[in-house]
């Protein structure tokens, strides 16, 4: 007899298999289990986890011969160190580090003038104490200038390096009253695109935990060698310098903050009318601010010298010390132009 029923039969083609989709179930909610884990541990390492500070333990050798001060005012106590006397010029501590970063500098400036080297909020050894300060252009500028009121300077030729360049230009642009002449070492200020790790900063929970984990005196090691063209100038004891601050938790959020704030549009585009004397002294190898950021520089200011150090990275006043002091001091003892 035919058989007429079509009723598929168990494992014919035709028969439904529950099986399959019931395994792809299990492996979704298996794979969506394992990224809800992935983005806690990730969120909770950009917003709950704070690496240990310890730098804290840190002695700065540095330090206890310069001689740290503070400053104390609302937005935080700043820490500066102070040498020599005459006409007064502010250092401003490279953006990240502290003022260990103008340490070759005092000594050889001081012999003509009073020399402050002063760590920014955020920067170095300076204690926060504005929980609701900004870390933007504005609020950099302003405390370059409640530093300077606080100390009773009214006026100084200032000068920065990285970050602190293009704090101590705004300041300039803002307050042309109170610089008589601005150094601009491998400065920020342009409106130009990072490295693609300084970019990398301002996407949120990347940054965070990028900035945390590279915290690690090795890490600090790379960074700080990728700025030197002359690395052996980067000794055991500069390393501690440079890496103790870089593990404070101000500081940390500092630099992720900064990186995603800092607009300089604004400031280039007010170089044309800014008539402050202007030393643009670069680093002809820096990798973090290209030389040809020196020539953009030198074109749109109307007032300035440009001087291109070869053989020198990004940090060039610990790169090449002698000839940055030449320049340095040469720039700062001339006489002032009319604006």
């Amino acid at each position: 007899m035919v058989n007429l029923d079509k009723t598929p039969q168990p494992g014919t083609t035709g028969q439904p298999i529950q099986a399959r989709p019931a395994r792809k179930r299990r492996w979704r909610h298996w794979l969506a289990a394992v990224l809800a884990v992935l983005v806690a541990i990730l969120l909770f390492g950009a917003y709950g986890w704070k690496p240990a500070e310890d730098g804290r333990a840190f002695r700065s050798p540095y330090l206890a011969e310069a001689g740290s001060r503070y400053a104390e005012t609302p937005i935080a106590r700043f820490h500066y160190v102070q040498a020599g006397s005459g006409t007064p010029v502010i250092l401003l501590s490279p953006g990240g580090t502290s003022v260990i970063g103008w340490k070759d500098q005092v000594d050889v400036l001081a012999r003509e003038h009073t020399v402050y080297v002063v760590d920014l909020p955020g920067q170095g050894y300076t204690q926060l104490k504005d929980s609701g300060f900004a870390f933007d252009l504005d609020a950099m500028v302003s405390a370059v200038s409640t530093f300077m009121d606080s100390i009773g300077v009214r006026q100084a030729a200032v000068a920065g390096n990285s970050w602190s360049g293009g704090w101590a230009l705004a300041f300039a642009q803002r307050h042309p009253d109170r610089v008589t002449k601005l150094a601009l070492l491998d400065a920020t200020g342009l409106d130009m695109r990072g490295t693609l790790m300084w970019e990398s900063l301002k996407i949120p929970v990347v940054g965070e935990l990028a900035v945390k984990l590279s915290t690690g005196k090795s890490t600090v090691r790379g960074l700080a060698e990728g700025m030197l063209v002359n690395k052996g100038r980067l000794t055991e004891q500069l390393l501690d310098e440079w890496w103790a601050p870089m593990t404070f938790h101000d500081n940390i959020r500092a630099t992720y903050l900064l990186e995603r704030r800092l607009d300089w549009a604004p400031t280039e585009g007010a170089l044309p009318a800014t008539k402050t004397p202007t030393l643009v002294l670069w680093g002809k190898q820096d990798t973090i601010q290209p030389v040809e950021r020196a020539y953009r520089f030198a074109e749109l200011l109307p007032n300035d010298q440009l001087v291109i150090l070869d053989g020198c990275g990004h940090v060039p006043q610990l790169d090449c010390p002698e000839p940055v002091n030449r320049h340095l001091l040469a720039f700062f003892a001339a006489p002032r132009m009319s604006r």
